[in-house]
């Protein structure tokens, strides 16, 4: 019995218990609330509602208006608008198993540079308000928690 007990042990590789642990992790770190730069921490949207509209469109729109929200007069995002925006922007990401140099250069190096064409912000601007009550029924919030 000890002997079959130490067989099954002994086919647990570290690659094993990696595949099965890693998923596990990183939908646990998807429970986590954001916190912004300037403290404020808000709920996310709901992590199997956030595994379901995954999608490179739906990264960018979350890329997009964390650029226009920041740099557009009139559609300044709030810090827990810009929490919850940001910080579901980055559980998708994480979703899709984008890595942080293509995350970059694929979603936001795109957005800066629409920044620079006419009618952008006029364009991705009224998107904002639609897009954080998305985020809301999702089960996110903008309130600041803890």
């Amino acid at each position: 019995m000890a002997a079959g007990l130490a067989l099954s042990l002994g086919e647990v590789t570290p690659e094993v218990l990696m595949r099965r642990i890693l998923p596990a992790l990183c939908l646990a770190a998807l429970t986590l609330p954001a916190q912004a730069d300037g403290g404020v921490t808000v709920k996310l949207p709901d992590p199997g509602q956030i595994a379901a509209a995954a999608s490179p469109d739906f990264l960018m729109a979350l890329v997009m208006a964390n650029v226009a929200g920041m740099n557009c007069p009139g559609y300044a995002l709030s810090d827990g608008e810009w929490a919850l925006v940001t910080g579901t922007a980055d559980r998708v990401a994480g979703a899709l198993q984008i890595g942080t140099s293509a995350y970059d250069e694929d979603y936001y190096g795109p957005a800066f540079a629409a920044l620079d064409q006419p009618g952008t912000c006029d364009r991705e601007g009224p998107k904002i308000a639609p897009l954080i009550q998305r985020l809301k029924s999702m089960g996110g919030g903008t309130d600041p928690i803890g």
